[in-house]
């Protein structure tokens, strides 16, 4: 029976998170489910158990078997997954589970039931994808226990539980390789070795040979660090010749592991894990992007002098939204172009009008001119996950206001604002330089009057 043959009902907009991911599993047991509803929409009760599959990011799963497993909600499958995996109750904060394909990433509330949710991934995807209609109709969503968005940075560096650590670290590690944490080349570097220390111990020389590091390369870098750069015409050739050779990502990788096994000589790798894993999560917490959610979009390229007829009017990028702030990041070139805390943005959404339009984010945010005159800068984000970025980013500031708001009392103070006492997130804002001159942006004085030239 084909994926055409479930019952689809229109999703109510906006209750979702969302993102991106090249996940290819499928979800176990589901199917059996799907031949017993037919295409009129009426359902009938499954005669045995419905079996599926709770995968972790170190690519394992937890298999269950369900009675009434249709009508089984994210807290009960929450539930299980922490008794099977012997993690404390904490973990309910600190993890969600997510339904993620190809296609499209939801993060799921408490009463969501996930089989529900799967029989109406045609028209979620039809919502907020611009997918043709035979791609979805070949997609297939998978259900991931993954960290939980709302869940604060501060506190996730107060975990001590190595097993909690880890499950963060292989979905760090996740987001690094697919290119969605943008990091220096150094940092690279740094993280491929406390990886390959993890995942292949000590180096030695007799198994370890360069070969091995550059087959390996995709499951420890992103791939705009390995990939072979296009080559210089003949013509040019010429002046290349006296320039020094670089040294290749798989002679770095091997330097980067002799290394760390050098700095941890004589030390069992197993008893020193949950270390590795902090100092892997220690340089991911740094940017401002660590945790976020991440919706597909794009936004207007600026008009150059010599515009190249091949370049789209439009720059396919991120929008990584998490609860201290917004991220804009290049696709296809792998650079975070504007990172904003939300106590320097505003915000509001454009509904598309018509079916074929998308809708549009607003982003409005405070700089500094030369001349030390404030001004802001007005980004227009294009996506159809706009209503899923706009909701997101309304429950982090409330959140965060709530915080502040508690922190507020505490210090004898009231705060009607983002912003507080304590907290890393400026820090961690100020390690990314924004590169406005890559985006097309209003400008305006603090009073609100657009200003020409600027």
């Amino acid at each position: 029976m084909s994926r055409n043959d479930k019952q689809v009902k229109q999703p109510a907009n906006g209750d979702f998170g969302v993102g991106d991911t090249g996940e290819q599993t499928h979800l176990v047991g589901f199917d059996q489910e799907r031949e017993l509803t037919g295409r009129m929409g009426e359902e009938f009760r499954p005669l045995t158990a419905m079996d599926m599959v709770v995968f972790l990011r170190d690519r394992t799963g937890i298999y269950l078997s369900l009675e009434d497993g249709q009508d089984a909600e994210t807290s009960d499958l929450m539930e299980i997954v922490l008794q099977e995996q012997g993690l404390p109750p904490e973990c309910e904060d600190i993890f969600s589970l997510w339904l993620i394909s190809p296609l499209l990433e939801l993060r799921l509330k408490k009463h969501h039931r996930p089989f529900s949710l799967v029989q109406q991934w045609d028209a979620l995807c039809a919502t907020y994808t611009d997918a043709k209609v035979e791609d979805i109709q070949r997609d297939e969503p998978v259900l991931i226990f993954q960290r939980n968005v709302f869940y604060p940075k501060e506190s996730e560096k107060q975990i001590t539980n190595e097993q909690i650590l880890c499950l963060l670290y292989h979905e760090a590690k996740y987001n690094v390789v697919e290119e969605r944490y943008i990091l220096s080349q150094e940092e690279y570097h740094r993280l491929a070795a406390i990886q390959a220390l993890i995942h292949l111990r000590h180096f030695d020389k007799k198994e370890h040979v360069l070969a091995q590091y550059r087959s390996n390369l995709e499951q420890f870098y992103p791939e705009h660090m390995y990939r072979k750069p296009v080559h210089l015409p003949n013509v040019l050739s010429v002046f290349q010749k006296n320039k020094t050779a670089k040294i290749t990502c798989e002679e770095e990788f091997m330097d980067r592991h002799q290394e760390i096994s050098r700095l941890h000589d004589g030390e069992a790798v197993d008893k020193i894990l949950g270390q590795l894993y902090r100092e892997y999560l220690e340089i991911c917490w740094q940017y401002p992007f660590y945790g976020c959610a991440f919706f597909q979009a794009e936004t207007a390229r600026p008009s150059g002098k010599l515009p190249l007829p091949w370049n789209s009017s439009f720059i396919p990028v991120w929008t990584a939204i998490n609860t201290d702030g917004v991220c804009i990041i290049d696709q296809g070139k792998d650079e975070v172009l504007l990172a904003i805390p939300y106590t320097e943005l505003s915000w509001q959404l454009k509904d598309a009008e018509t079916e074929e339009d998308v809708s549009c984010l607003y982003l409005q945010f405070l700089v500094v001119g030369e001349d030390g005159e404030q001004m802001t800068k007005l980004l227009q984000v294009h996506s159809r996950q706009g209503r899923m970025m706009d909701a997101l980013i309304e429950s982090c500031v409330k959140r965060k206001l709530l915080e502040r708001q508690g922190q507020g009392h505490e210090h004898g103070q009231e705060l009607d604002e983002v912003d507080g006492p304590g907290g890393d997130t400026g820090d961690s804002f100020r390690k990314v330089t924004n590169r406005l001159d890559k985006l097309t942006l209003s400008t305006y004085s603090t009073a609100g009057e657009k200003l020409n030239g600027k």
